[in-house]
Formats: C-alpha cells, structure tokens, sequence
C-alpha cells in the first residue's frame, strides 16, 4: 500500500509481521469444565518454543486448536497471521502437525509411507520425497516395513511425514514420550536442525531437561491458564531479580508501596575484586534489572528467524582446579557478571554468572593467564526445572 503525501513522494507503508502463533483470550469448555481460561501467547519466527505443564493443563486442547482440529469457544488463534477458525485449510497448507502417539500404516515400507503422504499432500516433485528421508536420516531404512521399526524410528518417520509440504510452522505434541535415551537425543537433534532451516516449532513435553536444551522460548501452563511465557533467558531474570530484591528487604516494582523501583546490586565491570560494586534502578514498568555490560559480551543473538535471545540469565558454571579452591575466589568475586563463587572441596568451585559461552571461554582464560591449573570446566545451563517449579503450584484441577 502506497500513501502519497503533498509535496513528498510516494512513501510506502509495512505491517509489521505477525508472529508464527498467536493465541489471544482463548477459551474453551468439556461440559461445565473451563479446560482454556483466558490463554495469552506469542511465538516468534524462527523459535522453538516448549509448552510445558502437567497433564490436564490444557497443552493438547491449546494444540489442537492450532491444528484447526477443535474450534475455540472464545478468543483468537492465528497461525502466520491466518485465523485458524476462518480459514483451516490455508492453516493446514503451513502447518505440520504431530499428534502424541500418531498411530503409522505398518504393512508398508518407509518410502511408500512417505511416497504415499506426498501423493496426498499433491508435492510436484517426487524428489522431496528423498530430501525428507536425508534430513530425517532414514535413508538406510527407507526399504524396511513400518512394522519393524523402533519407537524412535517411527517417531522419525512422523516427523519426516509432516515435513513433505515443507510447512512453516511445525506443531509437535510429546514428540520425545516413551523414546529411549538415545533415541530422545536424535529427535533433539534434528529439532535443533528443522530451526537452522527457519522452521517455527512449538512442542509440549514433559522432559524439562530436554526442553532446556533446545527451546528459545517457553510457555508454562497449569489449570487452563498461561502462568508465564517468554524467553528462557528473561524468565530467568526476572527470577533473579525477585530474589536480589527480595534479599534487601523490598518488594518488586509496581508493587504498593515501592513507586521509585527497587535498588539493585549489580556486579562490577572487571577490575579487582575490592573495586566498588554499582547499582541499577529497576524500571517502574516491572521489567527484570539488567546486569552491567560485560566485556565479554558480544551482544544480542537472534534465531535464524530474527528472535532476539536475551542473554543475561544467571547461570552456574563448574570448575575443578589443581589446588585449592578458596585460592581461586579473589580472582573472579566482584568481576563483571560474577554474582557469586563458592569454593568446595578438592578443588571444585560453583560460579553464578550472567553471559553467553563466550564469557564463559573469557571466565577460563583470564584463570589461565592468571596461573590457575584448571582440571574441567562443566556450564550448567538448565534452568527450566527452577522456573517451572517457581511458578507453578502442582494444582491438578
């Protein structure tokens, strides 16, 4: 859409995009049972975003809304700005959806499975069908039954099927339940893969751990409610920040009583550890205090499909040094970053820090230049476990 104004040239106008889902004041009822009460998100493109909750939250009636399977009784769904409960079938051409236990035709190989999806999917180009089956690394079964493939394989073989339309949003419900080990670490893996293609991915799951390692982003639901949605990393701020202001006696911002905000310790930049520590002022508007810039930030990240990843969460960092551990303190306490070091025996140390990998390889070499012997270095990057049991109650109904 063009606008002409008097005495400038045409100028043109862009909508910003919308998000790859959006779901709005949903609601929706089994009998009297509100199973949806108000549900509020956002996912961006290019995310992997974990629905997380206990059974009977709402995650799977949520999903199948999304995957225009369910109408909602109230609110809005959209996938890619295309209303779910308008226009289904323009949703079903971007989506790809994979139910939890998706049941497979077992009396037929692994490409005529496939070959016969891409029939009904109407793909051009029987080509696409040897494309998804390289992805999915099914290629050295691809003449083997369904029947005689593993839980994991089949699993594969599900998501190899819903990528055949090369769909842009992927809707994946338990992707990992009843897989072994093994099996869990390659689904893992090839999710990591779909997102470097640009592929949006929404997936529940129960495995806290496994979401940790893959999701950009995250949505806690318990009792038919969204409790908190986001990404990891500012999540986890905003945690820390309730504790930090929580420990001096103050509340968080907004709330009665606390109209300036909250004061803030924030770590120095690196310097020695008896330099003076500085403060930042919580905004008014509730937003998580940011740490002070480190030198070994090296600014915002971003998926492949332009969503900014925070990256200021605390973290705990493991070392294990030759020599005392208590040695090692003064080298990193009040250093950028640096929330606290807590040395232990023979030689292992915790240290909570706000940064990225790269600061962690800065944190290692600036130990090494300073002669520190340094065993093993082990990030402990999972923090999905904390909030999830931060803010959710274990209420069942």
């Amino acid at each position: 859409m063009s606008v002409e104004l008097i005495g400038h040239e045409p100028q043109e106008l862009y909508e910003p995009e919308p998000p790859a889902i959006s779901v709005r004041h949903l609601w929706h009822r089994y009998g009297s049972f509100d199973v949806l009460r108000d549900v509020n998100f956002e996912v961006g493109h290019g995310e992997i975003f974990g629905f997380i909750g206990p059974n009977g939250a709402g995650k799977t009636t949520t999903i199948r809304i999304m995957a225009t399977l369910l109408e909602p009784m109230a609110g809005r769904v959209e996938i890619d700005g295309i209303d779910v409960a308008i226009d289904p079938d323009d949703v079903r051409k971007i989506i790809g959806y994979m139910p939890d236990h998706a049941g497979v035709y077992e009396r037929i190989t692994i490409r005529e499975y496939l070959e016969f999806f891409a029939d009904s999917f109407q793909v051009a180009s029987i080509e696409v069908v040897d494309a998804v089956i390289e992805l999915t690394d099914l290629g050295n079964l691809q003449n083997r039954l369904v029947a005689d493939l593993s839980k994991g394989m089949k699993q594969r073989l599900q998501l190899a099927r819903i990528l055949l339309h090369d769909p842009k949003v992927l809707i994946l419900d338990e992707p990992a339940s009843d897989l072994d080990p093994r099996a869990r670490i390659e689904i893992r893996d090839l999710l990591l893969e779909l997102r470097e293609l640009g592929k949006t991915v929404l997936l529940s799951s129960h495995i806290l751990t496994e979401l940790s390692d893959v999701c950009t982003s995250i949505g806690i639901m318990e009792r038919g409610q969204i409790v908190v949605s986001g990404p990891l990393d500012e999540i986890a701020d905003r945690l820390e920040a309730q504790r930090a202001a929580n420990a001096i006696g103050h509340q968080m911002p907004g709330a009665p009583g606390m109209p300036g905000g909250a004061a803030v310790p924030v770590p120095a930049a690196v310097q020695p550890a008896d330099a003076a520590p500085t403060t930042q002022r919580i905004p008014e508007t509730g937003a998580a205090a940011q740490p002070a810039p480190s030198p070994a930030a090296d600014g915002p990240q971003y998926t492949d499909g332009g969503a900014a990843i925070p990256q200021a969460a605390s973290k705990r960092l493991k070392l294990r040094v030759l020599g005392d551990a208590r040695a090692v303190v003064p080298l990193l306490a009040g250093g950028a970053g640096i929330v606290s070091v807590e040395p232990a025996a023979a030689g292992h140390l915790t240290v909570q820090y706000h940064g990225n990998d790269q600061y962690v390889a800065d944190v290692v070499r600036h130990l090494v230049n300073s002669g520190v012997l340094v065993v093993s270095v082990e990030p402990e990057r999972n923090e999905l476990e904390r909030i999830f049991l931060e803010y959710t109650r274990g209420d069942l109904a």
